[in-house]
């Protein structure tokens, strides 16, 4: 689903700039709670963690992705992540794919856009790296994905907001 721009034609039809129509109406329904059940593959997946980074890549792979760029985001990330930070493999491995599943569920019910990936890749590592206790700043996060700390808050923001819907339909 597309947008619509706030000078754009209201969608209700009434001929009027969205901005002076339906926006805050709109604005209201989006801060309402959604609930959002996983779908019975998203569970099964979260149970059958692969053990290694090819079983991981495998399932990365077989996964249904929307759109071409949230699968690439996934390939680039993902891998890199697992590289960079030192941990106990079993565990980094389990939050990385958990990270993994989020990030295509988040993708498959929001359909994100974004012109550059960096502010999701960054908020998808400041996910990783709370989850295993691993102190990185925003600030830092930021300068290593060239984006800025509102950009990453904005994505981690996004993320989040759609953790809490799933954790509120359980």
């Amino acid at each position: 689903m597309n947008k619509i721009g706030r000078n754009d034609a209201c969608h209700c039809g009434s001929g009027k700039k969205y901005k002076k129509c339906c926006l805050e109406k709109d604005r209201q329904a989006e801060r309402q709670p959604h609930h959002i059940e996983p779908s019975h593959e998203e569970k099964q997946a979260m149970l059958n963690a692969p053990s290694n980074m090819t079983e991981f890549m495998a399932a990365l792979k077989d996964m249904k992705w929307d759109n071409e760029s949230y699968r690439q985001l996934a390939e680039e990330l993902f891998p890199q992540l697992y590289k960079d930070y030192e941990h106990k493999e079993d565990e980094k491995l389990f939050v990385l794919y958990n990270a993994l599943i989020i990030w295509n569920g988040f993708c498959r019910k929001e359909s994100p856009r974004f012109r550059k990936p960096g502010g999701f890749k960054a908020a998808l590592e400041q996910l990783f790296t709370k989850a295993l206790d691993i102190p990185v700043t925003q600030a830092d996060l930021a300068a290593k994905y060239e984006v800025a700390t509102t950009t990453l808050s904005k994505s981690s923001g996004q993320l989040s907001e759609f953790m809490e819907q799933l954790t509120v339909s359980q």
